[in-house]
């Protein structure tokens, strides 16, 4: 058996293999020093205190609590004082509004909710009967709380009913970027039909799920439809979408407006004997709704 050579040991520094590299020609005495010395190395002109995120000396603002809601009352009073605000009466507590609704509030400050609150019960109250009044409730309203979508929703509605049509489409449009609901657009589709954008309103129309809206919102989304085709010339087609159940609904708050409206497109296609027998059979008010030969 052939005896393997014993591997050389390498502890020694002398019996290590030559490197290949060349050594280098310049002595450690050759290599010139940094020119900057450490004294001499500029420091950071950003301070401690002016790095990022403290630059806060103060304490934090609060996001909550009674801190907040003075900072926020205090904000909102001094928009509003810019702003004549249209009397309350002294029986709207505020409490009339739909939990929905005053829910929809609670981000607001107490005191400065409460006042929001009352403003939106007075728009419900004067819109019928005092639209210019109802209108500048809802304005009061946004001067306190614009960011809240159905302050900005009810304020459109009464823009619009007070026939302040740009200012209802801007108020519609902010409900609806804050709150993605659709309540908002059939009164939309109306504003930009008063505009003069009537197939902007055809496609508000078609983009609705009617399954989503309430029924006085699907009714005031066909009002508006049918003002959009009958402003196009389609005449047949308004009548068409007026046709609906709630015709008959003789007793609901919408009926005056759904009905007269339905009236004048059957008139208009030259059906004034349709016309007037339905008058003769669901017309209980002839408010507003007098058949024009």
């Amino acid at each position: 058996m052939v005896e393997r050579p014993a591997r050389p040991s390498y502890s020694k520094s002398s019996d290590r293999r030559p490197s290949s590299r060349k050594p280098s020609d310049r002595k450690p005495s050759d290599r010139k020093p940094s020119d900057r010395k450490p004294s001499d190395r500029k420091p950071s002109d950003r301070k401690p205190s002016d790095r990022r995120g403290s630059d806060r000396s103060g304490p934090r603002p609060a996001r909550g609590g009674v801190g907040r809601e003075k900072n926020d009352l205090r904000d909102e009073n001094r928009r509003v004082r810019k702003f004549a605000e249209p009397d309350i009466p002294l029986e709207v507590t505020g409490k009339e509004l739909e939990k929905r609704d005053a829910f929809a509030l609670g981000t607001l400050a107490a005191e400065n909710g409460e006042v929001v609150a009352k403003h939106l019960v007075c728009i419900s109250l004067f819109l019928e009967s005092d639209p210019e009044r109802a209108y500048w409730h809802g304005q009061a309203a946004v001067f306190r709380a614009g960011r809240v979508a159905i302050v900005r929703e009810r304020a459109g509605i009464a823009a619009l009913n007070f026939k302040k049509y740009e200012i209802a489409q801007k108020e519609l449009r902010a409900a609806i970027r804050i709150s993605g609901s659709q309540s908002a657009l059939p009164y939309l589709a109306h504003a930009e039909l008063a505009l003069g954008n009537p197939r902007k309103t055809l496609e508000i129309a078609g983009s609705i799920d009617p399954k989503l809206l309430t029924q006085g919102e699907r009714v005031e989304l066909r009002l508006a439809a049918a003002g959009a085709r009958s402003a196009l010339g389609q005449s047949d087609a308004a009548v068409v979408t007026l046709t609906c159940p709630e015709l008959t609904l003789s007793d609901a708050s919408f009926a005056p407006k759904l009905q007269g409206a339905y009236i004048q497109a059957l008139i208009a296609v030259g059906r004034a004997g349709e016309a007037e027998e339905f008058r003769a059979k669901y017309l209980k008010s002839e408010r507003n709704l007098q058949i024009e030969g």
